[in-house]
């Protein structure tokens, strides 16, 4: 099959319309978010299969084979699908949601669709050699595209934080943790990390003595080691916001500011040359 196949099409038009839906605001369509995510992903597994030479009818060719089948047609062809897991948590809420009424929160909408973004990123290279924000040009905006991360940003980050704010706060919170997590981790040393685990800043040993550097070379003000503890501790509860239940929505802005100031604070030593990536040095260890 082909970018023209009605599968992918079709796929591409879920897709979309899923970020659309998101970069609105509503909270009453995000459980039409997760309905659209699933059903895309059904899609274009489906289209695969076909692709792969195997019919997606079942015995009687009158109803479709399910996500499941789709798995296990796929497997039995070689086709690795590295994100299953996710996917399958995707399709269980999608479930819970078309049977029992089940209403998401923006940040299980705002995982979902990362998530889904990514496998149709690493999938569509793979399996079909295509770029999938090209194909995304034809259903949705370029600027949807940039703040859900599909397209390289024209627009500042701070803005691009700014607006993904307007939609999420705790989505804004978490995208800027995770941005200074990126932009700092190839800046720490390997003896830090454990294994080929992704670093996690405070648990890496020389991280501490990075932030210190940059408070040193007049890059962060003093207080920044409190002040990431405080955007890590917004972090967790935007990642499990069923513990904590309300936050003021002026926490989120604090959270968010602390995230802006430290990928700033960053960004500057980065072009400075003050942080040099992957040193050899042996990691010291600070109290």
């Amino acid at each position: 099959m082909s970018e023209n196949s009605p599968l992918f099409v079709s796929s591409m038009e879920l897709i979309s319309h899923s970020i659309d839906l998101y970069t609105e605001g509503n909270a009453k369509k995000y459980k039409f978010v997760i309905l659209h995510l699933a059903n895309a992903v059904e899609l274009i597994l489906k289209d695969k299969v076909i692709d792969t030479g195997q019919s997606i009818y079942k015995d009687n060719n009158k109803l479709t084979i399910g996500i499941w089948e789709c798995f296990k047609s796929l497997e039995s062809q070689g086709v690795s699908i590295p994100e299953r897991p996710v996917i399958e948590l995707l399709i269980d809420d999608r479930n819970t949601i078309q049977h029992r009424f089940g209403f998401p929160n923006s940040e299980s909408v705002y995982f979902y669709l990362k998530s889904t973004l990514e496998f149709f990123q690493r999938f569509l290279q793979d399996e079909y050699n295509i770029n999938m924000a090209e194909v995304l040009l034809l259903h949705t905006s370029e600027e949807n595209l940039e703040l859900v991360g599909v397209r390289k940003r024209q627009e500042t980050e701070t803005r691009t934080l700014e607006r993904l704010y307007e939609i999420s706060p705790e989505s804004a919170v978490l995208k800027a943790y995770n941005l200074l997590e990126e932009r700092f981790s190839p800046y720490l040393s390997e003896d830090g990390r454990k294994g080929k685990l992704p670093v996690m800043l405070w648990h890496h040993a020389d991280f501490n003595k990075k932030l210190k550097d940059l408070i040193v070379g007049g890059f962060l003000a003093d207080g920044a080691h409190e002040r990431f503890q405080e955007l890590r501790q917004a972090r967790n509860m935007a990642s499990h916001s069923q513990h904590y239940g309300e936050v003021p929505i002026e926490n989120w802005r604090e959270a968010l500011d602390i995230g802006i100031e430290l990928l700033s604070g960053v960004e500057k030593a980065i072009k400075s040359g003050l942080l040099k990536k992957n040193e050899s040095t042996e990691v010291e260890t600070h109290d």
